[in-house]
């Protein structure tokens, strides 16, 4: 525990919740039990400050101790895709695309991180085959971005669209917190379908408008991701086309307010709004603050 705590000290302000300090600190322990990466310890403590500071603003209300573990999980897994080498990314596609089997040390962290997610799922008896698709489809859409040649012509803006309603990582951990809270599957079509749509576009929307000072900084490869960036409209343009379109779909979520899925749609889009604020400092350097009051936030019914 000194250990772990000695390394999320530099994180102080950003951990000042005692759940999310709590859970940076579970999930660090376990990063630190399967690391096989040899990038050290405070990067795994860095991840695990990311992930719990995206979790828990993000988390429906009430959410247990256990589910915020199950869904901080989540977002480790996804956070080490992200941010390894695109093999790492292939690699955990092909594997989900197959038998899942126990992971051994050979199959690296990734493998150990997803398997520590699955189980929370099937040890509450819950099945985990949607949950897997959506992942390998995560997996493959990271994967092939990163193998996106930047210097190329932008792609069209259906391209852009769909490859970051994959690559965002949302429909996957809408999945976990739809199996954690028994409702039904949010299937293509169904208005729990569509809304699902909704918050995903809005998410990377947000995600673009919010984190483009710092992909531009990163390079090209990393500015190629970003729909503001590699389109063919000038950014200016395309940044003022985003904040109309997101303000539209957040109006959309408002309205269907009333019904457990899309309460949980609606914490989890505006929940990010707080993720960029609170990150703005370690993992998003230069995000235009002065946007956050542009972007409208779900209300409720009780509000």
């Amino acid at each position: 525990m000194t250990v772990t705590t000695d390394l999320l000290a530099p994180y102080e302000s950003t951990l000042a919740d005692p759940r999310r300090r709590s859970l940076a600190r579970q999930l660090l322990d376990e990063a630190l039990g399967i690391c096989t990466c040899r990038r050290g310890a405070a990067w795994h403590a860095r991840e695990s400050v990311y992930a719990a500071a995206f979790t828990e603003p993000c988390a429906p209300a009430r959410a247990t101790p256990a589910e915020l573990l199950t869904a901080g999980r989540y977002a480790m897994l996804f956070l080490l895709v992200e941010d390894s080498p695109a093999e790492q990314a292939r690699t955990l596609a092909e594997l989900l695309r197959g038998p899942i089997t126990p992971a051994t040390s050979a199959d690296g962290e990734g493998a150990a991180q997803l398997h520590s997610l699955l189980a929370d799922f099937t040890d509450r008896g819950l099945p985990t085959g949607r949950l897997c698709a959506l992942l390998a489809e995560l997996c493959s859409a990271i994967a092939a971005e990163a193998a996106t040649d930047p210097t190329a012509p932008p792609a069209s803006p259906e391209h852009l669209h769909l490859r970051r309603m994959a690559t965002i990582g949302t429909y996957p951990y809408v999945e976990c917190w739809r199996l954690l809270r028994g409702l039904p599957p949010a299937d293509p079509g169904t208005p729990a379908g569509r809304l699902t749509d909704l918050a995903v576009e809005a998410a990377y929307l947000a995600d673009d408008l919010l984190s483009t000072p710092a992909e531009q900084h990163a390079g090209p490869q990393h500015a190629s991701g970003n729909t503001l960036l590699a389109g063919a409209e000038p950014y200016a343009s395309a940044r003022r086309s985003a904040l109309i379109r997101y303000n539209r779909l957040v109006q959309q979520l408002t309205e269907a307010q009333g019904d457990p899925y899309a309460e949980l749609l609606a914490r989890i889009t505006d929940g990010r709004l707080t993720v960029y604020a609170d990150l703005a400092a370690i993992r998003y350097p230069g995000t235009p603050l002065e946007l956050l009051p542009l972007l409208r936030r779900v209300r409720t019914p009780t509000e």
